[in-house]
């Protein structure tokens, strides 16, 4: 056989080592921005157009893209650590999760004001756990953190969900600062339980295991931190603190079922779940309803022939959204899905009309639709649970804000909502459906302690929510930041979180509230105000506007007297601040302090 011609060998085109780190560090930034895997460039594909595109250049190699990603890590690392510094007070949340092969996440946030008053926030660590002592690792791993980007002594507080372990792990308030319960999970809390949406199945117990169950975990220290001695060393710590951190708000081991959409789940909402109401029958209808909606739709969409039927007799009656299902774990889906049922009600009364003629359809498909057919009284209760949770649809929005301050909002909302409450309307059955809320409510969403304390002086800082508070709450969060500047002033020393006295929200009168909610509602001109404004009205607040005379400060109670007298509806919160933080220093201090917590652990 004769062999080719060396003459015929064409060199391989070759690229300049400048121009190709240049070109490698443009792919690795194009993967980053756009969330693509460095494989992509290894794809038949692309690799024709770069052929066609930059002769000679097939992308950068793993092994470059490993040396780059990490000293691009490192130096984003090194340059929020130098931002931080900055920094004199921050914020942290923790939010802990499972996915279905039960493997816990944890993702850590910081929040802080910048010196505009601008609320800024980044992630500090996302990170996977296996194994026993979840608590104590969480722990360990949070504070390793902590020291990591130098937050010790910075952080005022910690916002995270109400699982035990979560709870156990940021108990100690010398490393991060005080807890805060997330808001947005409460209020989950409030309506599932409140209103019985989930009821409890009958299961044995055999494969039932609950989230926080640490001691029947699968081992696997391969990824571990911590070591054996370091997990040894904070047992006692873990058992004081698991102890002091119980509230009556953990679960017994229950088991739920995921649907179809599900793919993890929150470890605070397996752990919220303990105490169920009693169930009266109209909670017990509720629950009799939910399970027939979501048979409903869970038949329509595991059947491809009915779903093209309803999907065809929703397009004839021009409507583009599709039925969802709700999930125990993902707030306001109970909301958005009987608020869907409502606008398919024509579109299932068509189905059910020709569901005996369908062809391709099993018996077992329609007994199961005939069986969960809603009947008019079922559709007049989902009007009713619709209009309720739209409130608590709206206050999630708002706190979904990521930038303006939360954790005063946690003030308007809470009140605001209580208003709603208990507020008697013209449809019976909405009234009805209040009352199953108002127990829940109490329970999960009325703060008191420090949490309570923080919120109040939060509110009187927020030029937004600052005429909401009540006279005996404004005396309060005074008295606070009153005790709290003279010992700053007294030891030189950074602002420290003091306790106060709590004033519960719960035996606050409604009607003073209202009064005082008044007077702020249309004083908030940003995107933020406007979200809250509509939010008050919607639950019965109404707008109004007062204005008090101006006059000089110099000591703290002059400070908060000339706060109080400062007309707010001109300004957003930053652009308040950034007028008045010369003339306010000592309260822009504490408002860099505290109005950088955020009232979700998931912002």
């Amino acid at each position: 056989m004769q062999l080719s011609s060396k003459s015929h060998w064409l060199p391989r085109m070759t690229i300049p080592t400048e121009k190709k780190r240049q070109l490698d560090q443009a792919a690795i930034n194009c993967t980053i921005s756009d969330a693509r895997p460095w494989g992509d460039f290894k794809r038949s594909g692309m690799a024709n157009f770069l052929s066609v595109a930059v002769p000679g250049y097939t992308g950068p190699s793993s092994r470059t893209v490993q040396r780059m990603l990490a000293k691009l890590y490192f130096q984003k690392q090194e340059d929020f650590k130098i931002e931080l510094a900055k920094v004199p007070n921050v914020s942290i949340t923790a939010d802990l999760w499972q996915n279905a092969r039960r493997r816990h996440y944890l993702c850590m946030t910081v929040h802080w004001l910048d010196s505009n008053f601008h609320l800024k926030g980044k992630v500090l660590s996302f990170r996977k756990f296996k194994g026993r002592h979840l608590a104590i690792r969480i722990r360990l791993h949070m504070k390793r953190i902590i020291a990591q980007y130098d937050l010790l002594n910075k952080i005022t507080a910690s916002t995270t969900d109400n699982g035990s372990n979560i709870k156990a792990a940021t108990g100690q308030i010398r490393f991060f600062g005080v807890r805060f319960h997330c808001l947005a999970h409460a209020l989950n809390l409030t309506i599932h339980k409140g209103l019985h949406l989930w009821p409890k199945k009958t299961k044995s117990t055999t494969g039932t295991q609950n989230v926080s169950d640490e001691n029947n975990e699968s081992i696997d220290f391969a990824d571990d931190d911590a070591s054996d001695d370091e997990i040894a060393s904070d047992q006692n710590d873990e058992q004081a603190e698991s102890d002091r951190s119980s509230d009556g708000e953990d679960d017994d081991d229950e088991q739920f079922d995921r649907d179809d959409d599900s793919s993890a789940s929150s470890s605070s909402d397996n752990d919220d779940d303990t105490a169920d109401f009693s169930s009266p029958l109209q909670m017990h209808d509720i629950g009799i309803l939910m399970e027939k909606c979501r048979t409903i739709i869970t038949t329509i969409r595991k059947s491809s022939i009915l779903y093209e039927t309803v999907h065809t007799l929703a397009i004839d009656s021009s409507i583009k959204a599709g039925l969802i299902i709700d999930m125990r774990i993902r707030w306001n889906s109970s909301y958005k899905m009987l608020q869907r049922l409502l606008l398919y009600q024509s579109v299932l009364d068509k189905l059910y009309d020709q569901l005996d003629s369908l062809p391709g359809i099993t018996d077992k498909q329609r007994n199961k639709l005939f069986d969960a057919k809603l009947s008019g009284a079922d559709y007049n209760m989902i009007q009713s649970l619709r209009r309720v949770l739209e409130r608590f649809d709206e206050a999630i929005k708002v706190l979904s804000g990521q930038k303006y301050p939360t954790l005063s909002l946690t003030y308007a909302i809470v009140f605001s909502l209580l208003h709603y409450l208990n507020y008697q309307s013209a449809d019976v059955l909405d009234n009805e459906i209040k009352d199953l809320l108002l127990d829940s409510f109490n329970k999960y969403m009325i703060r008191d302690g420090k949490e309570m304390a923080l919120i109040r002086v939060s509110a009187l800082l927020d030029s937004v929510i600052n005429d909401l508070l009540t006279p005996e709450d404004k005396q309060a969060a005074e008295t606070f930041i009153i005790k709290e500047v003279k010992e700053k002033v007294r030891t030189n020393n950074t602002l420290t979180s003091a306790s106060d006295p709590p004033i519960s929200l719960a035996t606050t009168s409604t009607a003073d509230a209202n009064a005082n909610l008044a007077t702020s509602a249309a004083s908030y001109p940003s995107k933020g105000g406007i979200v809250i404004k509509s939010f008050l009205s919607k639950c019965g607040v109404a707008s109004g506007n007062g204005q008090i005379g101006t006059r000089k400060a110099l000591t703290i109670e002059q400070e908060l007297a000339k706060l109080s007298s400062i007309p707010k509806d001109e300004f957003e919160f930053n652009s308040f601040w950034e007028e008045h933080s010369k003339t306010l220093p000592k309260l822009a201090a504490l408002v860099s302090k505290y109005l950088c917590i955020s009232a979700s652990s998931i912002p």
